[in-house]
């Protein structure tokens, strides 16, 4: 549709010029005629070329569709070009060709200004055109016109002239004046570029200091006036003269060439179409090592649905290509301003910014182009780029530049994608988007844990809300169980009483070193037990108990929110069990999220980072948090608002990404979901300490039964199975409340202790 119209509106315009140029002649009809009169009254000799003049702007239009300010701004221009060409058609010319319009405009103004006030004031909106439709200063306007001049005449290269005879005054030449002669063209040298000067000032006089007069005409060439002398030749001229300062000088700004407008203008023409990219290889195959397969839906729990969560635009984002040459161009133009020349070779588009892949010239260092990061973002009049050089495995530098506009994120969009849908793994998080929109998620079982950095306002609590989320998508109480420091007292709040939480959020820094040891004795006790039943993992484990009965191990996920406030209380302590749980804890099905505003070596220790490779980063306030949280600088030009670095495992890039956005009521509303379902059971055994675990123990043979007690024997002695993970399924209760009423049994004699293998026997 936008062709046909584009096509007819060429079609009549065609058709009017003609009209216009032909007249009163019969093939263009009476409408043409009457076109052609009233054209040629209002604009004069103008009417003859302005329509056809008038195609280029509108095929400019026509191709680059997105309306922006540039645009408007051409409009304007062309506008204000066509008004001052009347203007000027009206100053000229006094009779009727003169056109209604300029005509009318000058003889009003006249009595006011006069002729040379019209005058001055069609030079002021011809330059205002000119230098919006160029877009450049009026200083660059003048640079390219004296370069034009200077290419367009020639130097005068040889001057003629009749030599006089000595009776009538010619000069005699002498030594001294040739040498003042020659002195006097090396200082005019200096007036000159560096690249159009001598390079050595080792001169030889070849013409003689007095000749006889000759009445032919002599011709005298500035070059074999000054001719540049041969190294082995300088015994030929008994003292030459050298310009030692001057040759100093030279040298240092002999590769100083300056670059003009011009120049730059047509080595950006030069570049070639640089290849759009939808989709990166390197994530891609990151994505593949997922695993996937059906998952099994839990059958006493209904996991939430994405309904609770708000939908994306349906609008879609799509590339414009003429816009991405347009950023190509301007970022060429402003590289090779300071001295930088490549090409760009592949571009991706994404929702937040724009990445570049730059290949530098064989001469220039990649620590050149590392040094300009600041000065690029002030020339690009952005709030920060983030340059990679080189990207690992190619002869690329990556520019990253923000878009001027941003897409949000929204986390329903990638808990609905196929990707996560058809991953397998429980333990499926959600980390966001990356530099060309396609979801990227990660297996905290590979990880198997993760360090998280970012300052206040970074995005941090977005994107570990978008993680928590992810895992109760996929989880069930039965499943998964988690255990959450909020030191803030804050960020889990929300949570608070969902059936998948071991404790409460705990908020005091001593109950938080407490609950660290005993997720250690934890780790000590599930790994005897699958030391009993010969398996090394937690999958082996449950697949056997499964079969042969014995307890169930849900995967336990620890989140800490503020590391720091931690590591102020009790820092050793913390150290040690966070130490421990990092390097044996992956096969008892235990995994540690750790994050901090403040990613220092105080709080960040070597033993923590040596135990925590995969991490994230999301903006720091410095280059040396960078480096901390990262191993390298790059998380100190993001751009907030959920940007981030990932270190995925076994990778030896980074993956730059952007968490998903979820609002409070969002998660307060299937928080309430899953709240609806079953009460929370927590397992208070976690935030003992050793004195209080054993003084409880004693006093649990005096506490009251449970009520669910005699509903518990009687399924036990009805069905024969004594499994916790059973009795659990059966009365639909947590799990730690079945494994309470299993001791109950126990020590009322109705089941023997449990054997070698973790079963009981009924007594």
């Amino acid at each position: 549709m936008k062709d046909t119209f584009f096509i007819i509106v060429f079609g009549v315009l065609i058709y009017l010029g003609v009209a216009t140029i032909l007249g009163d002649n019969g093939l263009i009809g009476s409408y043409g005629a009457i076109f052609a009169s009233y054209n040629y009254k209002f604009f004069g000799y103008i009417s003859y070329v302005y329509l056809f003049l008038l195609m280029v702007p509108i095929f400019y239009l026509h191709k680059h569709t997105v309306f922006n300010f540039r645009k408007a701004e051409i409009a304007l221009a062309s506008s204000l070009l066509l008004f001052s060409s009347l203007l000027f058609q009206a100053l000229l010319v006094t009779n009727a060709s003169r056109g209604k319009i300029g005509g009318d405009f000058v003889d009003f103004l006249s009595p006011y200004i006069g002729s040379f006030g019209l005058w001055i004031f069609f030079l002021i909106i011809t330059m205002v055109s000119v230098i919006i439709l160029l877009d450049k200063t009026a200083h660059e306007i003048l640079d390219i016109i004296s370069n034009f001049v200077k290419d367009i005449i020639p130097h005068a290269k040889k001057i003629e002239f009749e030599e006089t005879p000595l009776s009538k005054s010619a000069p005699i030449k002498t030594k001294e004046s040739v040498a003042k002669t020659i002195v006097e063209i090396e200082e005019d040298e200096f007036d000159k570029p560096a690249y159009l000067r001598k390079k050595e000032f080792n001169l030889e006089i070849e013409e003689p200091f007095i000749e006889k007069s000759v009445e032919t005409p002599l011709s005298f060439e500035f070059p074999s006036l000054v001719k540049e002398k041969e190294p082995e030749k300088m015994e030929s001229i008994e003292k030459p003269l050298e310009f030692p300062h001057a040759k100093k000088r030279l040298e240092e700004i002999e590769d100083e060439k300056p670059h003009t407008i011009v120049e730059l203008a047509s080595k950006v023409k030069e570049q070639k179409n640089a290849l759009i990219v939808d989709e990166l290889e390197e994530n891609t195959k990151l994505l593949e090592s997922i695993e996937k397969g059906e998952v099994e839906k839990p059958k006493n729990f209904t996991l939430p649905s994405v309904n609770f969560l708000q939908k994306a635009n349906v609008t879609s984002h799509s590339v414009d290509e003429s816009e991405v040459d347009d950023k190509i161009r301007y970022l060429i133009e402003k590289l090779a301003h300071f001295k930088i020349e490549g090409d760009v070779v592949r571009t991706y588009a994404g929702p937040v910014v724009s990445t570049f892949e730059f290949k530098p010239a064989a001469n220039v260092k990649v620590s050149r182009i590392l040094n300009l990061q600041d000065d690029l973002a002030m020339a690009l009049s952005a709030e920060s780029i983030r340059i990679q050089a080189p990207i690992p495995g190619k002869d690329v530098v990556g520019i990253e530049i923000p878009n001027a506009t941003v897409d949000t994120i929204y986390l329903r969009d990638l808990l609905d994608s196929k990707l996560f849908k058809e991953s397998s793994s429980p333990l499926t998080i959600v980390l966001g988007k990356d530099i060309v929109g396609k979801p990227f998620i990660t297996d905290l079982k590979k990880l198997p844990h993760l360090l998280i950095a970012g300052t206040t306002g970074s995005g941090k609590s977005v994107g570990i809300n978008a993680m928590i989320l992810s895992l109760l998508y996929k989880n069930s109480p039965d499943q998964l169980r988690l255990l959450m420091i909020d030191p803030k007292m804050l960020e889990f709040s929300i949570y608070n009483d969902i059936p998948h939480l071991l404790t409460p959020v705990i908020t005091k820094p001593k109950q938080a070193i407490v609950a660290l040891n005993n997720m250690v004795s934890e780790m000590e006790r599930r790994y005897e037990l699958m030391s009993e039943n010969r398996t090394k993992n937690i999958e082996n484990y449950n697949d056997k108990v499964k079969k042969e009965g014995g307890e169930h191990f849900p995967y336990i996920v620890v989140i800490i929110d503020e590391l720091a406030d931690l590591m102020m209380t009790s820092g050793k302590d913390v150290e040690h069990s966070i130490a421990r749980l990092a390097q044996m804890a992956r096969a008892s099905g235990i995994h540690l999220v750790v994050a901090t505003q403040r990613p220092s070596v105080d709080v960040v220790t070597g033993l923590i980072k040596a135990n925590l490779p995969s991490r994230i980063s999301y903006r720091v306030g410095q280059k040396v948090d960078s480096k901390i949280i990262l191993d390298q600088q790059g998380a100190e030009s993001l751009l907030g608002k959920g940007d981030m670095l990932f270190t995925p495992p076994g990778a030896t890039g980074l993956v730059r990404l952007h968490a998903p956005w979820s609002t409070e009521e969002e998660i307060e509303n299937i928080v309430n979901f899953i709240k609806s379902q079953r009460e929370p059971n927590y397992d208070k055994s976690f935030l003992l300490e050793e004195n209080e675990l054993s003084s409880s123990s004693s006093k649990d043979t005096y506490e009251e039964l449970d009520p669910l007690y005699d509903e518990a024997k009687s399924v036990i002695l009805t069905d024969k199975k004594t499994s916790i993970s059973y009795l659990q399924r059966k009365l639909q209760i947590g799990y730690n409340r079945s494994a309470r009423v299993i001791e109950q049994l126990e020590g009322e004699g109705i089941l023997s202790a449990p054997n070698a293998k973790g079963i009981r026997e009924i007594l």
